[in-house]
Protein backbone atom coordinates (compact mmCIF):
# COMPACT_ATOMS: atom_id res chain seq x y z
CA UNK A 1 0.00 0.00 0.00
CA UNK A 2 1.20 3.50 -0.82
CA UNK A 3 2.44 5.80 1.92
CA UNK A 4 -0.02 8.68 1.91
CA UNK A 5 0.66 12.33 2.63
CA UNK A 6 -3.01 13.38 2.78
CA UNK A 7 -5.52 13.32 5.61
CA UNK A 8 -9.23 14.10 5.12
CA UNK A 9 -11.33 15.47 8.02
CA UNK A 10 -15.11 15.84 8.01
CA UNK A 11 -18.40 15.45 9.83
CA UNK A 12 -20.68 12.45 9.16
CA UNK A 13 -22.16 12.60 5.68
CA UNK A 14 -19.69 15.17 4.32
CA UNK A 15 -18.23 12.70 1.78
CA UNK A 16 -14.90 12.34 3.56
CA UNK A 17 -14.50 8.67 2.69
CA UNK A 18 -15.43 9.26 -0.94
CA UNK A 19 -12.89 12.08 -1.25
CA UNK A 20 -10.25 9.88 0.37
CA UNK A 21 -11.11 7.14 -2.14
CA UNK A 22 -10.65 9.60 -5.03
CA UNK A 23 -7.26 10.63 -3.61
CA UNK A 24 -6.33 6.94 -3.54
CA UNK A 25 -7.35 6.66 -7.20
CA UNK A 26 -5.17 9.61 -8.14
CA UNK A 27 -2.22 8.25 -6.22
CA UNK A 28 -2.46 4.97 -8.08
CA UNK A 29 -3.37 6.74 -11.35
CA UNK A 30 -6.40 4.59 -11.98
CA UNK A 31 -10.01 4.20 -10.90
CA UNK A 32 -10.02 1.66 -8.10
CA UNK A 33 -12.82 -0.87 -7.40
CA UNK A 34 -16.08 0.64 -6.21
CA UNK A 35 -15.96 1.62 -2.51
CA UNK A 36 -19.72 1.80 -1.96
CA UNK A 37 -21.74 -0.10 0.60
CA UNK A 38 -25.47 -0.63 -0.02
CA UNK A 39 -26.47 2.70 1.58
CA UNK A 40 -24.05 4.62 -0.62
CA UNK A 41 -21.27 5.39 1.86
CA UNK A 42 -17.71 4.83 0.64
CA UNK A 43 -16.60 2.55 3.46
CA UNK A 44 -15.84 -0.54 1.38
CA UNK A 45 -12.32 0.45 0.35
CA UNK A 46 -8.74 -0.57 0.98
CA UNK A 47 -7.54 2.57 2.70
CA UNK A 48 -4.44 4.48 1.83
CA UNK A 49 -5.72 8.00 2.38
CA UNK A 50 -7.18 8.24 5.90
CA UNK A 51 -10.43 10.06 6.59
CA UNK A 52 -11.44 11.21 10.05
CA UNK A 53 -14.97 11.81 11.30
CA UNK A 54 -14.27 14.64 13.74
CA UNK A 55 -17.47 13.96 15.72
CA UNK A 56 -15.93 10.73 17.06
CA UNK A 57 -13.50 11.37 19.95
CA UNK A 58 -11.26 8.36 19.19
CA UNK A 59 -10.83 9.46 15.56
CA UNK A 60 -10.05 13.02 16.64
CA UNK A 61 -7.40 11.75 19.05
CA UNK A 62 -5.79 9.54 16.41
CA UNK A 63 -5.81 12.39 13.90
CA UNK A 64 -4.21 14.83 16.32
CA UNK A 65 -1.47 12.35 17.17
CA UNK A 66 -0.61 11.54 13.55
CA UNK A 67 -1.41 14.61 11.43
CA UNK A 68 2.05 16.20 11.53
CA UNK A 69 3.69 16.27 8.12
CA UNK A 70 0.41 15.48 6.34
CA UNK A 71 -1.60 17.71 4.04
CA UNK A 72 -5.00 18.08 5.72
CA UNK A 73 -8.16 18.65 3.70
CA UNK A 74 -11.46 19.51 5.38
CA UNK A 75 -14.83 18.65 3.84
CA UNK A 76 -17.30 21.32 4.95
CA UNK A 77 -20.90 22.29 4.23
CA UNK A 78 -23.24 25.29 4.32
CA UNK A 79 -26.21 25.61 6.67
CA UNK A 80 -28.70 24.69 3.95
CA UNK A 81 -27.27 21.14 3.95
CA UNK A 82 -27.83 20.53 7.67
CA UNK A 83 -30.96 18.45 6.98
CA UNK A 84 -28.96 16.17 4.70
CA UNK A 85 -26.14 15.89 7.25
CA UNK A 86 -28.65 15.09 10.02
CA UNK A 87 -30.03 12.19 7.97
CA UNK A 88 -26.52 10.95 7.22
CA UNK A 89 -25.51 11.28 10.88
CA UNK A 90 -28.49 9.19 12.01
CA UNK A 91 -28.18 6.79 9.10
CA UNK A 92 -24.51 5.86 9.51
CA UNK A 93 -24.14 2.10 9.38
CA UNK A 94 -20.39 1.57 9.22
CA UNK A 95 -20.58 -1.91 10.71
CA UNK A 96 -23.67 -2.85 8.70
CA UNK A 97 -25.68 -3.03 11.92
CA UNK A 98 -28.65 -1.18 10.40
CA UNK A 99 -28.73 -2.70 6.93
CA UNK A 100 -28.97 -0.08 4.18
CA UNK A 101 -30.03 2.86 6.33
CA UNK A 102 -29.99 3.75 10.01
CA UNK A 103 -32.92 6.16 9.66
CA UNK A 104 -35.10 3.44 8.17
CA UNK A 105 -34.04 1.20 11.06
CA UNK A 106 -34.83 3.73 13.80
CA UNK A 107 -38.26 4.41 12.31
CA UNK A 108 -39.15 0.80 13.14
CA UNK A 109 -37.01 0.18 16.24
CA UNK A 110 -35.55 3.20 17.98
CA UNK A 111 -34.44 1.26 21.07
CA UNK A 112 -32.23 -1.21 19.21
CA UNK A 113 -30.97 1.56 16.93
CA UNK A 114 -29.58 3.35 19.98
CA UNK A 115 -28.06 0.21 21.51
CA UNK A 116 -26.38 -0.88 18.27
CA UNK A 117 -24.80 2.51 17.59
CA UNK A 118 -21.00 2.74 17.62
CA UNK A 119 -21.28 5.59 20.13
CA UNK A 120 -24.02 4.16 22.36
CA UNK A 121 -23.87 6.55 25.32
CA UNK A 122 -24.10 9.63 23.10
CA UNK A 123 -27.03 8.23 21.11
CA UNK A 124 -28.90 7.07 24.21
CA UNK A 125 -29.31 10.77 25.05
CA UNK A 126 -32.03 10.74 22.39
CA UNK A 127 -34.07 8.30 24.47
CA UNK A 128 -33.84 10.64 27.46
CA UNK A 129 -34.67 13.68 25.33
CA UNK A 130 -37.75 12.05 23.80
CA UNK A 131 -38.97 11.12 27.28
CA UNK A 132 -38.45 14.69 28.52
CA UNK A 133 -39.92 16.35 25.42
CA UNK A 134 -42.91 14.10 24.79
CA UNK A 135 -43.33 12.01 27.97
CA UNK A 136 -42.83 8.91 25.85
CA UNK A 137 -40.80 6.02 27.28
CA UNK A 138 -38.53 4.02 24.99
CA UNK A 139 -37.45 0.72 26.57
CA UNK A 140 -36.95 -2.99 25.98
CA UNK A 141 -40.72 -3.60 26.00
CA UNK A 142 -41.52 -0.47 23.98
CA UNK A 143 -38.97 -0.12 21.20
CA UNK A 144 -41.00 1.70 18.55
CA UNK A 145 -41.55 5.48 18.69
CA UNK A 146 -44.68 6.73 16.87
CA UNK A 147 -43.67 8.36 13.63
CA UNK A 148 -45.28 11.72 14.42
CA UNK A 149 -43.25 11.95 17.65
CA UNK A 150 -40.03 11.17 15.79
CA UNK A 151 -40.97 13.74 13.17
CA UNK A 152 -41.50 16.42 15.83
CA UNK A 153 -38.28 15.42 17.60
CA UNK A 154 -36.20 15.83 14.44
CA UNK A 155 -38.07 19.08 13.71
CA UNK A 156 -36.65 20.40 16.98
CA UNK A 157 -33.15 19.25 15.99
CA UNK A 158 -33.48 21.17 12.72
CA UNK A 159 -34.76 24.24 14.53
CA UNK A 160 -31.84 24.18 16.97
CA UNK A 161 -29.29 23.15 14.34
CA UNK A 162 -26.81 25.79 15.49
CA UNK A 163 -26.42 23.85 18.74
CA UNK A 164 -26.06 20.42 17.12
CA UNK A 165 -22.67 18.74 17.45
CA UNK A 166 -22.29 18.31 13.68
CA UNK A 167 -22.71 22.07 13.17
CA UNK A 168 -20.18 22.85 15.88
CA UNK A 169 -17.65 20.41 14.42
CA UNK A 170 -18.25 21.73 10.90
CA UNK A 171 -17.60 25.28 12.11
CA UNK A 172 -14.48 24.13 13.92
CA UNK A 173 -13.09 22.56 10.73
CA UNK A 174 -13.84 25.78 8.83
CA UNK A 175 -11.83 27.78 11.37
CA UNK A 176 -8.75 25.53 11.38
CA UNK A 177 -5.51 27.03 10.11
CA UNK A 178 -3.15 25.55 7.52
CA UNK A 179 -5.67 23.18 5.97
CA UNK A 180 -7.41 23.19 2.59
CA UNK A 181 -11.21 23.23 2.53
CA UNK A 182 -13.61 21.81 -0.01
CA UNK A 183 -17.37 22.39 0.17
CA UNK A 184 -19.55 19.33 -0.33
CA UNK A 185 -21.25 21.15 -3.23
CA UNK A 186 -17.92 20.98 -5.05
CA UNK A 187 -17.61 17.26 -4.29
CA UNK A 188 -21.07 16.74 -5.77
CA UNK A 189 -20.01 18.58 -8.95
CA UNK A 190 -17.79 16.29 -11.03
CA UNK A 191 -16.01 19.08 -12.94
CA UNK A 192 -15.34 21.10 -9.78
CA UNK A 193 -14.01 18.02 -8.00
CA UNK A 194 -11.70 17.27 -10.92
CA UNK A 195 -10.46 20.86 -10.77
CA UNK A 196 -9.83 20.55 -7.03
CA UNK A 197 -7.68 17.45 -7.54
CA UNK A 198 -5.54 19.34 -10.08
CA UNK A 199 -4.04 21.29 -7.21
CA UNK A 200 -2.33 18.15 -5.95
CA UNK A 201 -1.76 16.03 -9.07
CA UNK A 202 -0.54 17.16 -12.48
CA UNK A 203 -2.81 14.90 -14.51
CA UNK A 204 -6.57 14.43 -15.03
CA UNK A 205 -8.30 11.18 -14.14
CA UNK A 206 -11.64 10.22 -15.65
CA UNK A 207 -13.80 8.99 -12.77
CA UNK A 208 -17.14 10.21 -14.10
CA UNK A 209 -18.89 6.84 -13.88
CA UNK A 210 -17.89 6.19 -10.27
CA UNK A 211 -18.90 9.77 -9.38
CA UNK A 212 -22.37 9.14 -10.85
CA UNK A 213 -22.68 6.01 -8.71
CA UNK A 214 -21.59 8.03 -5.68
CA UNK A 215 -24.55 10.40 -6.17
CA UNK A 216 -27.12 7.79 -7.23
CA UNK A 217 -26.45 5.39 -4.34
CA UNK A 218 -26.44 7.92 -1.49
CA UNK A 219 -29.62 7.22 0.52
CA UNK A 220 -29.36 10.42 2.59
CA UNK A 221 -28.80 12.59 -0.47
CA UNK A 222 -31.80 11.06 -2.26
CA UNK A 223 -34.00 11.81 0.73
CA UNK A 224 -32.69 15.39 0.93
CA UNK A 225 -33.36 16.03 -2.76
CA UNK A 226 -36.91 14.62 -2.42
CA UNK A 227 -37.68 16.98 0.44
CA UNK A 228 -36.28 19.98 -1.48
CA UNK A 229 -38.37 19.02 -4.51
CA UNK A 230 -41.54 18.90 -2.37
CA UNK A 231 -40.88 22.39 -1.01
CA UNK A 232 -40.28 23.81 -4.49
CA UNK A 233 -43.48 22.16 -5.75
CA UNK A 234 -45.47 23.78 -2.92
CA UNK A 235 -43.99 27.21 -3.60
CA UNK A 236 -44.79 26.86 -7.31
CA UNK A 237 -48.29 25.43 -6.73
CA UNK A 238 -47.41 22.15 -8.45
CA UNK A 239 -49.22 18.88 -7.65
CA UNK A 240 -46.80 16.00 -6.99
CA UNK A 241 -47.11 12.83 -4.94
CA UNK A 242 -45.04 12.27 -1.81
CA UNK A 243 -43.60 8.77 -1.53
CA UNK A 244 -40.76 7.03 0.31
CA UNK A 245 -39.75 10.08 2.34
CA UNK A 246 -37.97 9.35 5.62
CA UNK A 247 -39.13 10.75 8.95
CA UNK A 248 -36.19 13.19 8.78
CA UNK A 249 -37.36 14.27 5.32
CA UNK A 250 -40.88 14.76 6.70
CA UNK A 251 -39.55 16.89 9.55
CA UNK A 252 -37.56 18.91 7.01
CA UNK A 253 -40.67 19.53 4.88
CA UNK A 254 -42.74 20.70 7.85
CA UNK A 255 -39.91 22.93 9.07
CA UNK A 256 -39.49 24.62 5.69
CA UNK A 257 -43.25 24.97 5.18
CA UNK A 258 -43.71 26.61 8.56
CA UNK A 259 -40.78 28.88 7.89
CA UNK A 260 -42.19 29.82 4.46
CA UNK A 261 -45.83 30.39 5.49
CA UNK A 262 -44.68 31.46 8.96
CA UNK A 263 -48.03 31.94 10.71
CA UNK A 264 -49.51 28.55 9.83
CA UNK A 265 -48.45 25.61 12.05
CA UNK A 266 -47.35 22.33 10.47
CA UNK A 267 -45.13 20.45 12.91
CA UNK A 268 -48.00 19.36 15.18
CA UNK A 269 -49.82 17.43 12.42
CA UNK A 270 -50.04 13.71 13.20
CA UNK A 271 -50.41 12.43 9.65
CA UNK A 272 -48.05 13.42 6.87
CA UNK A 273 -49.57 14.54 3.53
CA UNK A 274 -49.62 12.09 0.64
CA UNK A 275 -49.15 14.83 -1.96
CA UNK A 276 -48.59 18.56 -2.30
CA UNK A 277 -52.28 19.16 -3.10
CA UNK A 278 -53.10 18.27 0.52
CA UNK A 279 -50.48 20.75 1.72
CA UNK A 280 -51.71 23.54 -0.56
CA UNK A 281 -55.34 22.95 0.47
CA UNK A 282 -54.32 23.03 4.13
CA UNK A 283 -52.73 26.45 3.57
CA UNK A 284 -55.61 27.72 1.43
CA UNK A 285 -58.32 26.89 3.94
CA UNK A 286 -56.48 27.52 7.19
CA UNK A 287 -58.63 29.96 9.25
CA UNK A 288 -57.21 33.48 9.49
CA UNK A 289 -58.32 33.77 13.10
CA UNK A 290 -55.98 30.88 14.06
CA UNK A 291 -52.91 32.18 12.26
CA UNK A 292 -49.96 33.14 14.43
CA UNK A 293 -46.19 32.55 14.26
CA UNK A 294 -44.72 29.63 16.14
CA UNK A 295 -43.63 30.71 19.63
CA UNK A 296 -40.08 29.51 18.98
CA UNK A 297 -39.74 31.94 16.08
CA UNK A 298 -40.23 34.86 18.46
CA UNK A 299 -37.09 33.73 20.29
CA UNK A 300 -35.07 33.46 17.09
CA UNK A 301 -36.53 36.24 14.97
CA UNK A 302 -33.14 37.23 13.52
CA UNK A 303 -33.01 33.94 11.62
CA UNK A 304 -36.21 34.65 9.71
CA UNK A 305 -37.11 37.00 6.85
CA UNK A 306 -37.01 40.72 7.73
CA UNK A 307 -40.35 41.37 6.03
CA UNK A 308 -42.14 39.18 8.59
CA UNK A 309 -43.94 41.20 11.26
CA UNK A 310 -43.61 39.59 14.69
Amino acid sequence: MLENSFYIIHTPGAFGNFLAYIFDCYQQKKVLPSPFVSGGASHNREKSTESFDMVLPDRVKFFEQNCYGKKVIGCVWDEEYFNYILHAYLSRTNGGQYGDCGVKFLENNFYDWALRHENVESVKENIVNIKNFFKYNIEETNKVVPRYILRQYFWFQIFYKDNHKVTKVNNKIKSMLDIDLINITDILDYKKLQSFLKKYFNFVLNFKEIHKQFIDLNVSLRDYLKYKNIIEACKNNQPISIEDLSVVGEASVFYDLEKHYFDIPFFTSKEFPKNTVEILDYVKYFPDIMKQPNKLYHQHFRRFPPNVVL
